[in-house]
């Protein structure tokens, strides 16, 4: 090795080749962080725009009167479940009643709002349309069983351990429904990320 090229790799040089990268500018700059942030972004905002929509949608009269006309099926779809289970209830309108309790069916004990919450995260994910409307259809459904299954638990603790009755109803059912809106939106993105993995694989195979 020459002089030359000994002097070209001694300290000083390595100090200022070290120097350079450190303070160069990284490719794309802000613009480049700014589009990584774009589907989020899309994500955050069609999200609030479609809860926003379901909180002026339960405003108008239509969707009251449409809202009155299924808390009446839940009440005859619960007063089945529980004469099913032996308790003789007579339902009539909103109101499920036996000799042992009576329960009033309104609005917030529906699950109308964190089934809306799970399409609305279903529609503003990325994905295609056919896996959306699969799993708008299972996720929806799972969410308004779920909902009969809170009025006849609500039933036998206003029944049987009256005391618990409004920290059930008020406090531990709303939970239980936002976590079930989001453990299903979940395994809904990882089944539409499997499918779409296996359908691209197929494609190269082919």
């Amino acid at each position: 090795m020459s002089r030359r090229s000994k002097r070209l790799t001694g300290p000083k040089d390595w100090r200022w080749a070290d120097a350079e990268p450190a303070d160069a500018k990284p490719p794309g700059g802000s613009h480049a962080w700014l589009a990584g942030k774009i589907p989020v972004l899309r994500f955050v905002v069609g999200f609030a725009a479609l809860m926003a929509l379901y909180y002026i949608l339960a405003l108008t009269p239509f969707c009251d009167r449409l809202l009155y006309s299924y808390l009446r099926a839940n009440a005859w779809a619960s007063g089945v479940i529980l004469n099913t289970l032996g308790q003789h209830c007579e339902v009539s309108d909103i109101s499920i009643r036996s000799v042992h309790f009576a329960i009033v069916i309104r609005r917030g004990c529906d699950a109308v709002e964190p089934a809306w919450f799970f399409c609305a995260a279903v529609i503003a994910f990325p994905g295609a349309f056919k896996r959306k409307i699969l799993g708008m259809l299972v996720g929806v459904s799972l969410l308004l069983a779920l909902n009969l299954v809170r009025i006849v638990s609500l039933y036998f603790i206003g029944w049987k351990i009256p005391g618990l009755f409004s920290a059930v109803h008020l406090e531990l059912w709303p939970i239980l429904f936002i976590l079930s809106a989001l453990v299903m939106w979940i395994g809904w993105i990882r089944w539409t990320r499997r499918a779409s993995l296996e359908g691209h694989r197929h494609h190269v195979a082919t």
